[in-house]
C-alpha cells in the first residue's frame, strides 16, 4: 500500500494565487473593468463555482454606461457635455488591461485548513496499467478546484492509495485514507472485490465513497454514489448495434472469476438473447492468468463468431496477444470489449486490436471544444508520451468536480450535507453532459470506438445521455 500526499507545488500555486488576488484588489481600486475569464481549461470545476466570479463582472461591467448615462440629461451645458468624455480617452488606453482585468475576474485564492481527497486506485498488479493516468489527473484535480476558488474557500489536496488490485490491500489502502490522511471524500478507481472490501470502512466512519470505475451495478449505501458505467449503459444499447454491424449472433464470454465479470455477464446474456443471439460458451479464470491456451482451445472449438472478453489489465493484453497464436484472434472472432482501454490496447499492439470495438463512457476522442481543451492541456503538462487519459482517470475527474460543486452548495463538508447536494445534480466535463440519478448513479454519454490499423481510435457509435437501470433506496 503506498499513500502520496500529492503536494508537489501547492506552496507555489497558492503563492501565485494570493499575488492574484492582491492584482485584483489593485485593479478593483483603479476602476478596472471587463474582459473575460482567461483559463477556460477548468471550465467545469469553474461551474460550481460561477457565483465566485460573477460579482467582480457585474460590479464592473456597467461603469462605462453609468459614467455616460447622465451625460445625456446635461447635453445644454458644454462644459457638462465635455466632462464625462474626458473619462472615456483615459479608459480607452485601457488596453494594457487584459492582464490586469483578466486576473482581476479570478476567484479569490483558497485559504485556510485543506479539503483532503482520498483517491483508492490501482497502481500495480493486473490492473496497475490503469494507474499512472490517475495519478496525473491528480494534480489537474488540484490545480482546477483551486483555481476555482476551491471547496468553501479552502484549498483542495489530494491523497493517494494503491489497492495492488488486491482487496485485503485495498482494505489497508481505505484505513489509511479514513483514518492517517482524515480524507472528507474517496474517489475511487479499482476494482469491484475491492470496493466490497472497503465500503464497510467508509460506512463506518461515515466518509462520502463516491466509486467512479465501471462495474456491475446494484450498489447502494448511504455513504456511496458510483459514476461509473454499468452494464444497462455499456451493453444495453451496444450489444445488438454489434450483432447488426457483424452480422454476429452467437457469443463466447471470457472473464476474471470474480463479482464484476460474473454480474457483468448475467446482464450480457439477457440482452444477448433479447437480440435474438446466443450464448455457447462462458469461461472464468483468476485475476493474475497469464497462460491462456486451454482457454483458447475451448474458445477455438466453441463455434462462437463473437467474443465479449471481461479481463482486466495484464490478463487482457496476455490473452489477447495469445488468442492470435491459436486462429481466434480479431480477425477471426470479431471483440466487443468494455474494459479495454488505451493504455491496455496500446501494450496489445495494432496487429492484435485492429478492428475490435470497445465500449466506454469516455476516449480522449470526444470531439467538443471542452474535451480537446483538456486533451491538450494534459499532453502539455505530462508530456506527448504520457498514458493517455481514459476512462478511468476521466470518471476520477468528474467525481472530483461533482464532489466540489455539492460541498460549495451545501456550505460544508458535512457528509449527509454534500451528498444531499449531490442528487440530481448536473454539469458538462471534458466526458459530455452528467447527472446523478435518483439512483446515485450517473446518467451518462455512451461511446463505441473502433480500433484503426495504426492503433488509434476511431468512435463510431455515441448514445448521449444513458440513463442507468439502477434503483437505490439508502434510507
Amino acid at each position: 500500500m503506498r499513500t502520496v500526499p500529492d503536494s508537489r507545488s501547492r506552496s507555489r500555486l497558492w503563492l501565485a494565487a494570493s499575488l492574484v488576488a492582491l492584482l485584483a484588489l489593485v485593479a478593483a481600486a483603479c476602476g478596472d473593468s471587463d474582459d473575460d475569464t482567461e483559463a477556460p481549461a477548468p471550465a467545469a470545476p469553474a461551474a460550481a463555482d460561477a457565483d465566485a466570479a460573477e460579482p467582480s463582472d457585474s460590479t464592473d461591467a456597467p461603469e462605462p454606461e453609468t459614467t455616460e448615462a447622465p451625460a445625456e440629461p446635461e447635453g445644454a451645458e458644454p462644459e457638462t457635455t465635455e466632462a464625462p468624455a474626458e473619462p472615456e480617452p483615459t479608459e480607452a488606453p485601457a488596453e494594457p488591461e487584459p492582464t490586469d482585468t483578466a486576473e482581476a475576474q479570478e476567484p479569490a485564492a483558497p485559504s485556510g485548513e485543506p479539503v483532503r481527497i482520498g483517491i483508492l486506485f490501482s497502481n500495480s498488479g493486473p490492473a496497475g496499467v490503469f494507474g499512472p493516468p490517475t495519478a496525473n489527473i491528480s494534480e489537474l484535480i488540484e490545480e482546477d478546484i483551486n483555481a476555482a476558488g476551491g471547496i468553501n474557500g479552502r484549498p483542495v489536496e489530494t491523497f493517494l492509495a494503491d489497492d495492488a488490485t488486491d482487496p485485503a490491500v485495498g482494505r489497508q489502502a481505505m484505513e489509511q485514507l479514513i483514518d492517517s490522511d482524515n480524507v472528507h471524500v474517496v474517489l475511487g478507481t479499482h476494482s469491484s472485490a475491492t470496493r466490497q472490501a472497503a465500503k464497510p470502512l467508509a460506512e463506518d466512519a461515515d466518509v462520502l465513497y463516491i466509486y467512479a470505475a465501471l462495474y456491475e451495478g446494484g450498489e447502494c449505501s448511504s455513504v456511496m454514489f458510483n459514476t461509473g458505467e454499468v452494464p444497462s449503459q455499456q451493453l444495453a444499447p451496444v450489444i445488438p448495434w454489434m450483432m447488426e454491424e457483424t452480422g454476429g449472433r452467437s457469443w463466447f464470454l471470457l472473464g476474471n472469476d470474480y463479482v464484476w465479470p460474473r454480474r457483468s455477464f448475467e446482464w450480457a446474456r439477457q440482452y444477448i438473447e433479447a437480440a435474438g443471439g446466443e450464448v455457447v460458451g462462458e469461461e472464468y479464470v483468476p485475476l493474475g492468468t497469464q497462460d491462456f491456451s486451454s482457454v483458447a482451445q475451448i474458445i477455438a472449438g466453441s463455434g462462437a463468431d463473437l467474443i465479449f472478453p471481461a479481463l482486466v489489465g495484464g490478463d487482457a493484453i496476455a490473452f489477447e496477444t495469445q488468442a492470435v497464436d491459436f486462429g481466434i484472434g480479431q480477425d477471426a472472432i470479431p471483440r466487443l470489449a468494455n474494459i479495454y482501454e488505451e493504455n491496455v490496447l496500446g501494450a496489445m499492439g495494432p496487429a492484435v486490436t485492429a478492428g475490435m470495438r470497445v465500449t466506454l463512457g469516455y476516449f480522449k476522442e470526444v470531439d467538443s471544444a471542452l474535451n480537446n481543451d483538456f486533451v491538450a492541456r494534459y499532453f502539455e503538462r505530462f508530456g506527448a508520451d504520457a498514458a493517455p487519459h481514459m476512462t478511468f482517470s476521466s470518471h476520477i475527474y468528474d467525481a472530483a468536480l461533482l464532489y466540489a460543486a455539492a460541498a460549495n452548495a451545501a456550505g460544508t463538508t458535512d457528509t449527509a450535507a454534500v451528498a444531499a447536494a449531490m442528487e440530481g445534480l448536473s454539469m458538462t466535463t471534458p466526458t459530455g453532459e452528467i447527472t446523478i440519478t435518483g439512483s446515485r448513479h450517473l446518467a451518462q454519454p455512451i461511446y463505441v470506438a473502433e480500433i484503426q490499423q495504426d492503433g488509434s481510435q476511431l468512435i463510431v457509435q455515441s448514445f448521449p445521455s444513458v440513463e442507468p437501470d439502477e434503483t437505490c433506496d439508502p434510507a
